[in-house]
């Protein structure tokens, strides 16, 4: 198992060794349970776990601050970005700044299933509604590939200690970070950390994790 290690956000601060997830109750784990769910059955039961607006916008607000404050970040002079649904991390202030301090801000824009391209965009106006009425660029903004970004934030329904994603199960993440050696960071709300994630043979793990305690580097 590799080890997770916590970053403190502060520029300059060295990264030390910790343990960091938050358990499923016991009646998950006895018998081996959880290893035996399926990704459907982690979706239903994260969402379970939903703990309310006004929470989800108090952690959304400390994962944005230290995003903000991350070196990766503040380096960083193309970001990819992600328009967030309910039960997501919200990063629109993250968003907004990399606009305004004239960082190229692209995003996401589902295109035939499960292909997804990155386009940048200069304005949070030029945004359209999608497929699946998520907000996303139009189809005549100018698409930049991934291998061109310093820093792709991740939207997630749950994590692990290890940095294995459970996102929607539509793939096209997984299609689009496949195989390819992207700096990308989940933004995962304290409820979506898990000791575990159902795997398949072809799931990657993200880099790292901006949650409400900081940033987690895999």
């Amino acid at each position: 198992m590799r080890q997770l290690r916590r970053m403190n956000s502060a520029a300059g601060a060295t990264p030390s060794a910790m343990k960091y997830f938050w358990p499923l109750p016991n009646e998950f784990i006895e018998g081996g349970f959880m290893t035996a769910m399926t990704k459907r059955d982690m979706r239903v039961l994260l969402r379970s776990r939903y703990k309310g607006d006004e929470v989800r916008r108090q952690q959304s607000n400390k994962i944005c601050c230290h995003i903000l404050d991350s070196q990766v970040y503040l380096q960083a002079g193309v970001i990819a970005g992600y328009v967030p649904m309910k039960h997501e991390a919200d990063i629109m202030p993250v968003l907004k700044h990399a606009l305004r301090t004239g960082k190229a801000l692209v995003l996401p824009r589902c295109d035939r299933p499960p292909a997804m391209t990155f386009r940048r965009i200069t304005s949070l106006e030029e945004l359209v509604s999608g497929a699946y009425g998520i907000s996303e660029p139009s189809s005549d903004a100018e698409i930049i590939p991934l291998a061109d970004v310093d820093l792709v934030l991740v939207p997630l329904e749950g994590i692990d200690h290890q940095g294995y994603r459970l996102g929607k199960g539509g793939g096209y993440y997984d299609c689009a970070l496949a195989g390819g050696q992207y700096t990308t960071m989940g933004c995962a709300l304290d409820w979506q950390v898990i000791e575990r994630v159902p795997r398949d043979p072809w799931d990657e793990p993200l880099k790292m994790c901006a949650t409400p305690d900081g940033i987690n580097l895999f």
